[in-house]
Order: C-alpha cells, then sequence, then structure tokens
C-alpha cells in the first residue's frame, strides 16, 4: 500500500502534440492507462459500489445466485428484467458517483435491450438527470451484440478480417518458405476472436467464413483453385476451420467449469446451460454435424 501511494504521488505526466511536449504536472487521482495495476486498483475502489448493487437484491438469478452488474476496470455493466428495478440500480450508481469524487460518461452510458415478446416498448432511463439513449447494436471489445441476440454480424466481422489478412499475408509473403507461411498463418489467419461464443446465427453466414479461411489457405500456399486445402493442411498440420471451432469451443467450456467465479460456477451448474443455445451448438459441432 505504501509503494502504491508512493508511486500515485511521483506520477509525472507530460502531453504530446506532435513534436511538442507540454510542461510537467502531478496527477493525483485516476489510474494509468494500461497500467498492470489499473484494474484491480479500480476493483478496490468499486468495491462498496459492487456490495450496494448486490443488497438491492434485484436483478438475474442462476439459481440463488444473484447477478446484476459487471464490472472490469472503468466499465459497468448493470442489468436486470425489469425496468422499475432497473432504474433502482442506476440511482445507486449516481449517488455512489457523487459520494465518492467521480462522473459517468453520458455520451457512452446507453441502454441495450434484448428482443422480448412480452414488451415492445424502449424503457426510458436517466443517470445523473440525463436520459440514457437506447441502441440497437452496440460494439464492445470488438464483438458486436444486437438485440436479436445474433451472431451473424459478428461472423461478419471476423469474415472481413480474414480477406483482409489473407490478401496482406499473400502480398507480403507468397515467395517465403512453407515453414515461414505456416507460422504466418497460424498467427494471423487461425485465431478467430470470440468464435466460442457463436451459437445462433445462419448456416450461409457461417459458410461463407469457411469459404473465406479456405481462400487465405490457398492465396497464402498459391494453391490452384481447384485443389483440396484440406489435405495440405493435414500436410502442414494446420487445423481445419471445423477443428478451430471445436478446439475453442471445447478450451472455453473447459475453463468456465474450471473457474471460481461464483456466477461462472452457478451457470455451469444450472439447468440454464443444458438447455442454452451454447450448449446445443457445442454438442453438434463435436459429433461434426
Amino acid at each position: 500500500m505504501r509503494r502504491s501511494i508512493q508511486i500515485r504521488g511521483a506520477s509525472i505526466f507530460q502531453i504530446k502534440w506532435g513534436k511538442h511536449f507540454s510542461e510537467p504536472f502531478h496527477v493525483s487521482n485516476g489510474v494509468r492507462q494500461g497500467g498492470v495495476l489499473s484494474p484491480y486498483l479500480s476493483a478496490v475502489y468499486l468495491d462498496d459500489l459492487s456490495n450496494e448493487l448486490n443488497n438491492i437484491k434485484a436483478g438475474c438469478y442462476i439459481g440463488e445466485v444473484l447477478l446484476n452488474h459487471l464490472t472490469f476496470a472503468d466499465d459497468i455493466c448493470v442489468f436486470c428484467p425489469s425496468v422499475r428495478w432497473l432504474r433502482r440500480i442506476l440511482d445507486v450508481c449516481q449517488v455512489y458517483a457523487e459520494s465518492h469524487g467521480f462522473i459517468f460518461n453520458k455520451t457512452v452510458c446507453m441502454t441495450f435491450k434484448a428482443e422480448s415478446a412480452k414488451s415492445t416498448a424502449t424503457p426510458v432511463l436517466k443517470l445523473g438527470g440525463q436520459y440514457v439513449k437506447s441502441v440497437d447494436q452496440y460494439k464492445y471489445l470488438r464483438i458486436l451484440l444486437d438485440t436479436e441476440l445474433s451472431d451473424d454480424k459478428d461472423i461478419r466481422r471476423q469474415l472481413r478480417y480474414q480477406y483482409c489478412a489473407a490478401n496482406k499475408l499473400r502480398a507480403s509473403f507468397s515467395r517465403c518458405s512453407n515453414a515461414v507461411k505456416n507460422v504466418f498463418l497460424r498467427s494471423f489467419c487461425t485465431p478467430m476472436y470470440a468464435s466460442q461464443l457463436w451459437c445462433n446465427f445462419r448456416k450461409s453466414c457461417m459458410q461463407r467464413l469457411r469459404v473465406a479461411c479456405n481462400f487465405g489457405c490457398r492465396a497464402l500456399y498459391n494453391l490452384p483453385w481447384r485443389a483440396s486445402v484440406s489435405s495440405h493442411q493435414v500436410q502442414c498440420n494446420i487445423p481445419s476451420f471445423e477443428a478451430l471451432l471445436r478446439k475453442y469451443k471445447y478450451l472455453f467450456l473447459a475453463r468456465c467449469k474450471k473457474s471460481n467465479n461464483v456466477w461462472l460456477r452457478a451457470l455451469m451448474q444450472s439447468d440454464c446451460l443444458y438447455s442454452s443455445l451454447f450448449l446445443e451448438h457445442y454438442n453438434r459441432i463435436l459429433l461434426c454435424e
């Protein structure tokens, strides 16, 4: 603790504008962007807010475990099946912010409502006296979320990345040896961000992503368009598109089952998991259907 206070007291910053720097100045509040300790210090600072939100006893329940907010660093996500209690949660957040000397950024505060047959009206919510805008689509950590809870838009995001990465690799490394190409293909084309969560999508959308992955392999290795990509992947020890999906899905579920997080542990032991689209798709790809 003494070391943390010393680091904060000795922090000196400068602002860079082009080739010019401002005069050095001290910063006595906030945490450093990208600092190793910043997420942990923020968690300590918001711990009391988390306790107050849990004491409301309103939100989503996984068995007997309450879940009405998630926090990490400066991001706070609150959710509740009732608009009335969601307003109460936002009021608690605003009171805590006023008493602890920080301000919520109203420009990035927004509501996101999943489609429901019971309610089609957009809830009217306020935070700090200002209305919170409602959106039908939101991008968080490169993952595209929409009110229909469909993964098609996120798959199309990965589709564009696959073509972009394949064309860049072909333009820069098409004359390299196969050993070098294997390394680049594994590094830039096989990672599929957030593919572990894909479970609600159209088959045609996933088929286009499969074609894009095969295009990247053909383009980098200068294979004929009618050549078998699968046989070349086996020879180069590169996982196929289906094998990648199975691997990422399996590792993600295995990590969730081993997690000590209270909410994840409750979810892994609840009936919600076994009736979800996530597990249905997981079982389907394991059986190669």
